[in-house]
């Protein structure tokens, strides 16, 4: 039996601070509340087990929340920063939570950096896609936070890079033609449309 010395409530905070066989144990209120936990009594095996669960979720949690202080960033590369201190099924659980709270949005985070990354770096659907994809986004939040993409003619853009880039004359752009090219691919913008744009241009 592991004997419950101190029970202290911070009601603006939601937490619980337990004292029991000597140890200090911080849980969520909620998880105080679902243990039914009262001082002086004395916890057997399986209620200890899920105080300890319970203390190591919040660390988890307040854990996520300092992370997600210094900027957005998706599920899988939180997952990743939470997995060098806890456990997979805590993490999983945390992730889920912060999730269902709209803490995380991947969808909505993922299209917040494609718009970025096309109106202020003018990079193309494919550099825009593969860089989401190392960001740790999955296909599905890509497909749908670049669905903008899809219905959007690139030429313009294409061709005001060129013209800021390499100017508009005519002679000079025929003579850079593939240097123009091979630097349009690189954005991420498609080979039909970088060679539908110079050829008007020509």
């Amino acid at each position: 039996m592991y004997p419950v010395e101190r029970v202290s409530l911070d009601g603006s905070r939601h937490e619980v601070n337990i004292i029991c066989a000597g140890s200090s144990f911080l849980i969520t209120q909620a998880d105080f509340e679902r243990l039914n936990i009262e001082e002086k009594q004395s916890l057997d095996e399986d209620v200890y087990e899920q105080l300890c669960v319970s203390d190591n979720r919040l660390a988890c949690i307040k854990k996520a929340f300092t992370h997600l202080s210094y900027g957005d960033m998706s599920a899988k590369k939180l997952t990743d920063k939470l997995r060098t201190k806890f456990d997979k099924e805590t993490v999983n659980d945390v992730v889920e939570l912060l999730r269902e709270r709209k803490y995380l949005n991947d969808t909505a985070l993922a299209e917040r950096f494609a718009k970025s990354f096309y109106e202020f770096k003018n990079w193309g659907p494919i550099r825009i896609k593969n860089d989401l994809y190392a960001r740790g986004f999955s296909r599905e939040d890509i497909d749908e936070a670049c669905a903008f993409l899809e219905e959007t003619d690139h030429r313009d853009n294409i061709k005001r890079i060129i013209t800021d880039r390499f100017g508009s004359d005519t002679e000079n752009i025929t003579e850079q033609k593939q240097k123009i090219c091979a630097y349009l691919f690189r954005m991420g913008y498609t080979y039909g449309d970088i060679t539908d744009v110079i050829n008007s241009l020509e």
